[in-house]
């Protein structure tokens, strides 16, 4: 029996719909592959996974691959190729990758020192919840790097990022309580 052409459409959007549900679970599998193979140092397996999903835009695995350029697991050590893969993976939204693209820019790691664009990213990956961003947004307004100083937003920020359990921040807060009382 010969399909009509409403048939094969039909067959085509069944295979096309199946096709989309199945990649995100072969993504993730993928994904998962390349960090059990990472976990278990054997880089180059947790390259080759993960370099297949970066290049189809995978921020998860973008920030993978920068981590890996970062601590020179299985690729060359370069700040400047990690910082390449951060800025696509935060230009995705992955939090992660936005604190350490932050991380790049307020030390002048990979690439040009800017603290105006380190408290860019900082504070996209603080706004996610990401603990260690909001501690790293309290400092640069406690010091004045790329925001004008303002000891109350910087509490604020030391606040939300002890709120997440971050030890530092529960620092940072003490001593600028203990330095506001003796200034008074």
């Amino acid at each position: 029996m010969r399909k009509t052409p409403k048939a094969n459409l039909k067959y085509f959007m069944v295979a096309a719909l199946l096709t989309l549900f199945a990649a995100p679970a072969a993504q993730a599998q993928s994904f998962e592959r390349g960090l059990s193979a990472y976990n278990r140092a054997d880089y180059d397996t947790a390259l080759r996974e993960w370099d297949a999903l970066a290049q189809f835009g995978d921020p998860k695995a973008q920030f993978a691959l920068g981590l890996m350029h970062t601590f020179g697991h299985g690729v060359p050590e370069s700040d400047i190729n990690a910082m390449d893969w951060y800025q696509r993976a935060a230009n995705r939204g992955h939090s992660g990758a936005q604190l350490f693209l932050g991380h790049g820019y307020e030390t002048g790691n990979g690439v040009e020192q800017d603290y105006e664009i380190a408290f860019q990213w900082y504070l996209r990956a603080a706004e996610q919840g990401l603990g260690r961003a909001q501690n790293n947004l309290g400092r640069l307004y406690e010091l004045g790097h790329g925001v004008e100083v303002d000891l109350d937003i910087a509490t604020y920020w030391y606040e939300e990022s002890a709120r997440s359990g971050n030890a530092n921040a529960r620092k940072n807060l003490a001593r600028l309580s203990s330095n506001t009382t003796t200034n008074e």
